[in-house]
């Protein structure tokens, strides 16, 4: 069988490595434009990221966009 090993105590410097960073800000993002209509993305609406063949830059584009930009040669961003 398995050897067992008990955890260890938090006065062994654990607690320490999670203290040191300081909290992270979240924060929500209101709204965006379309990258290739200019329409404005809400908060609720859809939004997708592809990439550009061009310049292999991606945009963030809205439901429309998309289909249309898919059809013109632009890939989903992963």
């Amino acid at each position: 069988m398995g050897q067992v090993h008990p955890l260890p105590t938090q006065s062994e410097g654990i607690d320490a490595a999670v203290t040191s960073q300081p909290p992270a800000t979240v924060r929500e993002i209101g709204s965006a434009h379309c990258g290739l209509c200019g329409s404005k993305l809400s908060a609720r609406s859809l939004r997708y990221h592809v990439v550009s063949p061009q310049c292999c830059e991606m945009i963030t584009v809205c439901h429309v966009c998309r289909k249309a930009a898919l059809g013109e040669g632009y890939r989903p961003a992963e």
